[in-house]
């Protein structure tokens, strides 16, 4: 592994953690994860972190190899992305406390933000390299399960049957 590759996957993960960890120091944290209240399809608490650890990790790659392209504004545009999922806890949560609207709402906004701007980026990254553009899609997958977690959780709430 090329050594500018390591420092960006550390430099990526670093993000990950130290944007996102001191909103639940914050006191923001997901409420009803009991099993009573889960979808049976929702992920379980542990997949998460480690979900976001691999795709942080695969934004990473792709902003090493843009950089080794010479596209370093595409490559800021990575880390702009990167920057909009690591903050998902304080447009959700956050807004959540501050306003008193359901941080499940806010949530839906947030991965449609975080669609739209995977989306543009793997559009623009194809035009570059189609190869690429494979680095965004399991942020792309992951956004619309997880917006599909969701809109479960909404109709659960409703008192709406998920089967």
């Amino acid at each position: 592994m090329e050594s500018s590759l390591l420092v960006n996957i550390i430099f990526f993960e670093a993000i990950l953690v130290f944007v996102s960890l001191p909103a639940f120091l914050l006191g923001l944290k997901f409420e009803g994860n009991s099993p009573s209240k889960r979808l049976w399809f929702e992920p379980a608490g542990i997949m998460i972190p480690i979900v976001w650890i691999v795709l942080f990790g695969l934004l990473a790659t792709l902003q090493s190899k843009l950089f080794g392209m010479d596209m370093s504004e595409m490559a800021f545009n990575v880390f702009t992305l990167a920057l909009v999922c690591a903050m998902y806890p304080y447009y959700t949560l956050g807004l959540e406390k501050a306003t008193g609207i359901s941080a499940i709402k806010f949530g839906l906004l947030g991965n449609g933000l975080i669609l739209m701007v995977s989306l543009w980026l793997a559009s623009q990254v194809g035009q570059i390299s189609p190869q690429l553009a494979y680095f965004v899609f399991p942020l792309v997958v992951w956004t619309a399960y997880t917006t599909f977690v969701l809109i479960g959780r909404i109709r659960l709430m409703r008192g709406v049957s998920i089967d």
